[in-house]
């Protein structure tokens, strides 16, 4: 009820369709709202569609930008997944590479917890925000899989270089208590470099994924005469300086970027209720009698 009213709609009649997201995710999570969802359908003889997470992520994008079309490249990034993927329409994604360990997302969190930050609004936000005060260069970190030409992604051995610098500085104030941060100057230096080398590793893959598709005529006769696009998406794209890092590679690489708002970026009903709206425009509907939830649900091939 508080949902309708908050969007002026006086009666769930003046509802076409109901949609829920069925996976990939906590199975009891998803359980819940998918069940309920289900269950309203049903009553009131609607429409109802089954939502994948991280595909209504990446179709959220065109609901920010209606000029974004199909087909476009997708950078999905977030705490539980790095992913780079073909969108050619609504149900309809190939697959290219993702990570082989831990998600930026994840890496960040990490980062976060070993600098002693407060982040009441999560590790990300808070390492992005000390980092604008410190030195990029300061810290030596390697690139992740350098010596890799593919699509996929690593951050485990970063996560542990990164541990180490920590730990080596973190050494030299023996009177440092265990919950106490490091000096102010070199925890911004410190994330200022993981920042830096966690970005060249996603350029570094798209400038391969770029050569890659440079050479697949079908994805470019696609696009008939219109630049390349690609969507970057998910809640880690909500990061100014990721935002800023690959917007200036995509323009130096002829591509068009899209990002949505940064609202839109963490999970949100409008990506759901976006995704229900491209699929049933395309005729797609799910049995509502049909509760069972994937906690583990791949992409449709192409």
């Amino acid at each position: 009820n508080e949902a309708l009213r908050l969007s002026n709609i006086t009666s769930i009649e003046e509802i076409d369709v109901i949609a829920a997201t069925y996976g990939p995710g906590l199975e009891i999570c998803l359980r819940v709202g998918a069940k309920h969802a289900a269950q309203l359908a049903h009553a009131h003889k609607k429409f109802f569609v089954q939502i994948h997470h991280l595909e209504a992520h990446c179709l959220v994008a065109r609901f920010a930008e209606p000029r974004l079309k199909f087909p476009f490249l997708a950078l999905l990034v977030s705490g539980g997944h790095c992913q780079l993927l073909k969108c050619l329409g609504a149900g309809r994604f190939s697959f290219l590479g993702g990570t082989l360990d831990d998600a930026l997302g994840e890496a960040y969190d990490k980062a976060a917890r070993l600098l002693r930050l407060a982040a009441p609004t999560g590790g990300g936000p808070a390492l992005e925000k000390i980092a604008l005060q410190g030195d990029s260069r300061a810290v030596e970190l390697p690139v992740p899989m350098r010596h890799r030409k593919d699509c996929d992604f690593s951050y485990a051995g970063l996560k542990n270089a990164f541990r180490l610098r920590v730990d080596e500085l973190r050494a030299t104030f023996p009177n440092l208590q265990d919950d106490e941060p490091l000096p102010d100057q070199i925890s911004a230096d410190l994330a200022a470099s993981f920042q830096r080398v966690a970005i060249a590793h996603l350029k570094d893959r798209l400038s391969y994924v770029f050569d890659l598709l440079a050479q697949d005529p079908d994805f470019f006769s696609r696009t008939q005469d219109q630049r390349p696009s690609i969507a970057l998406v998910g809640g880690v794209a909500a990061n100014k300086r990721i935002r800023s890092d690959l917007s200036e590679l995509c323009e130096n690489r002829g591509w068009d970027l899209y990002v949505p708002p940064p609202t839109l970026c963490t999970d949100n009903g409008v990506m759901v209720a976006w995704s229900a709206v491209e699929k049933i425009t395309l005729g797609y509907a799910d049995d509502p009698q049909d509760t069972e939830v994937c906690a583990r649900w791949p992409f449709s091939s192409e």
